[in-house]
């Protein structure tokens, strides 16, 4: 009985583990994902239309120290209109939406919203956008004590 048990659970894992895998394989290819169009118009002022392509992550800052931490993902690509996706190591860490919250000719304010079938990556998803040229870009948080992410064009 003991031994039908540990079969079971054994053979559970390895499905489960197999699952896993062919849906990671399929989330992880972002460009060749058919992604379902969240928005069917630009979402972005012309201001900010340098937001499209892919980003390097080269330094977080803030937090409650102040010092940020270290790079928790390598690149963040941002497709039209309003795709994005958290990626490290060629894997996608997190993929879906991105929400307008605030838009004028000189700000713009967004929030990362996870596909349903996405793992929830980043928590701290509130963030104003900073085009420091064409270049660069910094993402950083509206409020107290969060981190801000310092990117460079790929």
């Amino acid at each position: 009985m003991k031994l039908k048990i540990i079969t079971l659970i054994f053979l559970a894992g390895i499905l489960m583990a197999g699952c896993d895998k062919a849906c990671n394989e399929i989330i992880n290819d972002f460009d060749g994902l058919a992604m379902e169009r969240y928005y069917e118009t630009e979402i972005f002022n012309p201001s900010f239309s340098w937001i499209y392509g892919s980003w390097d992550l080269y330094e977080v800052s803030g937090g409650i120290h102040g010092g940020g931490h270290e790079l928790n993902f390598d690149v963040l690509k941002i497709k039209k209109y309003g795709i994005y996706a958290f990626i490290k190591d060629d894997l996608v860490l997190e993929y879906g939406r991105i929400n307008v919250d605030e838009q004028t000719h000189e700000s713009l304010s967004i929030s990362f919203v996870p596909h349903p079938d996405s793992e929830v990556f980043m928590w701290d998803n509130e963030k104003n956008v900073v085009f420091q040229g064409l270049d660069t870009m910094l993402l950083y948080s509206p409020c107290c004590d969060r981190f801000n992410y310092h990117f460079v064009r790929k």
